[in-house]
C-alpha cells in the first residue's frame, strides 16, 4: 500500500509539475505574441501617420503645382499681350490698306520733279491720319513684288528721307508704297476725313496725279517687328 501510495503521489506531482510548465509555456508565449501585436500596432499606427503626412505634402504641392502653372499662364498672357503692344506679334483683324504711287504724268517745263514723287512727308501724314483714325497696328511695304521688304511700326519706328529714298525702321523702300492699317470699325471713314490727310495728302495727289488709292478690308494681317525695339536715351518713369 505505501508502494502504491507513493507511486499515485510521484504520478500526482508529475501532473502538477506539468499542468505547471504548460501554464508557464503558454503565458510565455502570449507575452510574446502580445509584445508583437503591440509592436505592429505601432508600427500600423507610425505607418497610418507617415501617409497621413505624404498624402498632405503631396496635396500642397499639387496646389503648389496648380498655383505655379496659373502663375506661369497669367505672366504667358501677359507677355504675349506686351508683345502684341509693342508690334512683335503678327495681328489680324479689320482695317484698310492705302496705296501710293509717283505720278505717271510728264513732268511740265519748269516744275520740280520731285512735285510728281511720293515724298517721305506723305507716308507720315498718311501715316499720322491713320494713328489718329484708331489704327493699332500699321505697316509699309515698298515695291509691291512679291518678297518686297514690309516694315512694322512700333514706338522707336523712323520714316525719313534720304534722296529720293524713304528709310522706315532703317530700310530703304521704293514705291509703290502699300501702308496696312488694323483698326476698328469706321477706320476708313474717319481716314479719308482726317486733317492730316484732307490738309496735304489730297491736295497733293489731285495736284499732281500721284497714284494713290484706298479701301476698307474685312481683313488684314500684318507682320510682327523684326529689329531692336529697346531704347539707348529713354528710361520708364517710376510712378508715385
Amino acid at each position: 500500500m505505501a508502494a502504491a501510495l507513493a507511486v499515485i503521489g510521484f504520478a500526482g506531482a508529475a501532473q502538477w509539475n506539468s499542468s505547471l510548465g504548460r501554464e508557464e509555456f503558454i503565458t510565455s508565449a502570449q507575452r510574446v505574441l502580445v509584445s508583437r501585436a503591440e509592436q505592429l500596432q505601432r508600427d500600423q499606427e507610425l505607418m497610418l501617420g507617415e501617409i497621413a503626412e505624404a498624402e498632405t505634402q503631396l496635396q500642397s504641392l499639387q496646389e503648389r503645382d496648380t498655383g505655379s502653372r496659373t502663375e506661369i499662364q497669367l505672366l504667358s498672357e501677359r507677355l504675349l499681350a506686351a508683345r502684341v503692344a509693342a508690334g512683335a506679334e503678327e495681328v489680324r483683324g479689320p482695317g484698310m490698306i492705302v496705296e501710293i504711287a509717283d505720278s505717271l504724268r510728264p513732268v511740265p517745263v519748269g516744275e520740280s520733279q520731285s512735285n510728281y514723287i511720293v515724298l517721305v512727308d506723305d507716308l507720315r501724314d498718311i501715316v499720322t491720319a491713320l494713328w489718329g483714325s484708331g489704327a493699332e497696328a500699321i505697316s509699309i511695304t515698298g515695291s509691291l513684288t512679291e518678297g518686297a521688304p514690309s516694315a512694322r511700326l512700333v514706338s522707336t519706328t523712323s520714316i525719313y528721307g534720304a534722296g529720293v529714298a524713304i528709310l522706315v525702321n532703317g530700310v530703304a523702300l521704293s514705291p509703290p508704297y502699300r501702308i496696312e492699317a488694323i483698326g476698328p470699325e469706321g477706320i476708313h471713314d474717319r481716314f479719308v476725313t482726317h486733317p492730316a490727310y484732307l490738309a496735304r495728302v489730297i491736295e497733293r495727289v489731285e495736284a499732281y496725279q500721284l497714284q494713290f488709292a484706298h479701301e476698307a478690308r474685312d481683313e488684314v494681317t500684318i507682320q510682327g517687328f523684326v529689329g531692336n525695339t529697346r531704347m539707348q536715351w529713354g528710361a520708364a518713369v517710376e510712378q508715385p
